[in-house]
This record gives C-alpha cells, sequence and structure tokens, in this order.
C-alpha cells in the first residue's frame, strides 16, 4: 500500500468496513439466514493518515533532546538580550506539514535553513513580537515594542540573526549525539505562502518553544522533515547512556561510587533496663551489656546488616573483625 491512497481507495476501504468486509470474507451466513444490520454504532472513523511515523520510543528520545536544547536556549537568550529569561520545549509532536502550516502563529519570521546531512530543508519561525524585541534590545534599546511591523528590513534580519543563530546552535548541540549537524540559513521571510517548500502530506516533526521574561514573550518552531529522521530511528529512541555497549560505564560508575561515603555502626551488644531506670540515666552512668571481647557481632552500612565478625582491640581502641561477608552467595 503506497503511503498516501487515492480518494478511490479510501472511499474503497470506507465501504468495506460499513459492510462488514473487515472480517473473513469466506464466512458466509447460513442458507435461509439474513445477516444483522450494519448500524452506525458497528461503524468508527479510522484516519487513513494519521501520522504515525514515530514511536513512542522515538517521541520520549527526541522530547529529551529538545528540552535540554530549551534550557540552553534560555541562558542564551538571556546572555544576549541581558534580560531574565526563560524557554520551555512544550510540545514535540508529529504532524503532516500541511497541518503544520496552519498551525503557524502569525505573524512570525521563517527561516529556511539547511541542516547537513539532513536531505530536506529545515524551517525555523520566531514571532516577529519576540524578534523585533530582540533586535531593538540589540541594538541598545528597552526591547518593549508597541508596533510590530509585519516584515523585517534586511538590517532588520541581520540583527536578529545575532539571536536566531546562537539558538540554532544551541539546537545543533543537542542533537550531537545522534548526528553531527551544520546549518546555513537559505532564506528568511515573514509571508506563510512562501514556506511551502515540501508536500502538504509529508510527515514532520514540529517542536515549539515559547521563551518568555519581563515584557518579553513570542514563541519558537522548528519543523524536521520525517525523511531526514528515517535514518536515525535506532539512535532516536534512546539516550546517551541507553546506546552505549552493556558494560561500557562500569569503570566509570566504580571509580565514581568508590568516592561515596558511607556510615558504619558496631552492634557491641544488647542489654536491658527498666524504664525507670532509662529515664534516671546522667553522663558517667555505666550500661552493662551482655557482650564479651571476642564475642560475635554484625556491622551495619547506611543502616543496614552487612559484615559478621568479632568485637576486640587494637591499642586502647575498640576494634571489629570481619569474619564473613552478609548476604553472599
Amino acid at each position: 500500500m503506497a503511503d498516501i491512497l487515492s480518494n478511490e481507495e479510501i472511499d474503497t476501504l470506507l465501504a468495506m468496513f460499513r459492510a462488514g468486509g473487515g472480517a473473513n470474507d469466506d464466512e458466509a451466513a447460513p442458507a435461509g439466514t439474513s445477516a444483522p444490520p450494519v448500524t452506525d454504532e458497528s461503524v468508527r472513523e479510522v484516519d487513513l493518515l494519521k501520522p504515525n511515523r514515530l514511536s513512542r520510543d522515538h517521541m520520549r528520545g527526541l522530547e529529551r533532546f529538545f528540552e535540554n536544547a530549551a534550557k540552553t536556549i534560555s541562558a542564551t537568550i538571556a546572555d544576549k538580550l541581558r534580560l531574565e529569561t526563560r524557554c520551555d520545549c512544550v510540545a514535540v509532536e508529529q504532524m503532516r506539514f500541511g497541518t503544520w502550516l496552519e498551525q503557524l502563529p502569525g505573524p512570525a519570521a521563517i527561516y529556511v535553513t539547511k541542516m547537513e546531512p539532513f536531505r530536506q530543508p529545515v524551517l525555523f519561525t520566531a514571532s516577529t513580537s519576540l524578534l523585533y524585541g530582540a533586535v531593538d534590545r540589540i541594538l541598545g534599546g528597552s526591547g518593549k515594542v508597541s508596533r510590530v511591523p509585519k516584515d523585517f528590513t534586511a538590517a532588520e534580519y541581520t540583527v536578529a540573526d545575532a539571536l536566531v543563530g546562537p539558538c540554532l546552535d544551541r539546537i545543533v548541540e543537542a542533537l550531537k549525539d545522534v548526528v553531527p549537524l551544520k546549518w546555513t540559513i537559505e532564506n528568511r521571510f515573514c509571508n506563510p505562502s512562501m514556506a511551502q517548500i515540501l508536500p502538504s502530506q509529508d510527515v514532520v516533526l514540529s517542536i515549539y518553544f515559547q521563551a518568555s521574561g519581563n515584557f518579553l514573550l513570542g514563541d519558537m518552531r522548528l519543523m524536521i522533515p520525517f525523511v531526514s529522521l528515517e535514518p536515525l530511528l535506532e539512535k532516536l529512541g534512546k539516550d546517551t547512556v541507553t546506546r552505549l555497549d552493556p558494560g561500557a560505564m562500569q569503570t566509570t560508575v566504580a571509580n565514581t561510587v568508590r568516592k561515596v561515603p558511607l556510615d558504619i555502626g558496631v552492634e557491641l551488644g544488647s542489654g536491658r533496663i527498666r524504664l525507670k531506670q532509662l529515664l534516671d540515666l546522667e553522663p558517667g552512668d555505666v550500661v552493662p551489656l551482655d557482650a564479651r571481647l571476642g564475642a560475635p557481632a554484625s556491622i551495619s552500612v547506611q543502616g543496614r546488616p552487612k559484615f559478621l565478625g568479632n568485637i576486640g582491640k587494637v591499642g586502647n581502641r575498640f576494634a571489629f573483625q570481619v569474619a564473613d561477608v552478609m548476604g553472599k552467595p
């Protein structure tokens, strides 16, 4: 079956569903009986164009990458504009390119970028209110703008690149463990009709960032064609650690945990006293224990029994000699 069905094929499939053709056609009704009537309850809507090319594992992996990108973009915007700014990755979705264009808020500055080795161009957009405020801030203004133009001049785009470029850098850095990317901007415009760079039915990945801080508020969106991500599916479903071979982190983990401080304690013995005696205890009082030097005892690590051994002395200090490790097979 082709990726995109024709109208005739869709009508044929829907007719089969309504007529019960989805079941085994060889199982005919017994002679003298009629098939039960098809009611509306037995018919359900089937989305034959649902873009489900990326699995849940792939989507979870991509969400992790772009959430990390959002954190670094926050720091980048704050540094460039000298403002307290926060950037969040609001959504990572797969959809048809036509749907992505319909959801594109306006007005927005649209950047057509080439990210090698991706085969298809990638679109990056930023709301003009956010970008124009950034331009004003970079040029020494307050960043508060009351009127936003429908389009930018070439000079304004050049200034805006001082913010857009580092944001693209952060996105590329977030994906470097999956694929090394090198971006270049091929075109910029504010007219959404010029953004029809792919067939409307092509599946794309949509990433939605939202930036906010003081008076600054706007969104940034990234569109990556599925055909560019398809060769990377094996890596996208795993994070940096799970992509490693089994045992690859053993030395690193061992060197790390060896430096972790632990509390150990030895139970020297036990004793029984009355509650009145316990309440009357004062500094200097002696509580007799039922243990002697050389008697068996246990040692606890982080509050859990771990070793068995004997109590002894080294010079003027008590000591514990390990005799066995508890829990060993």
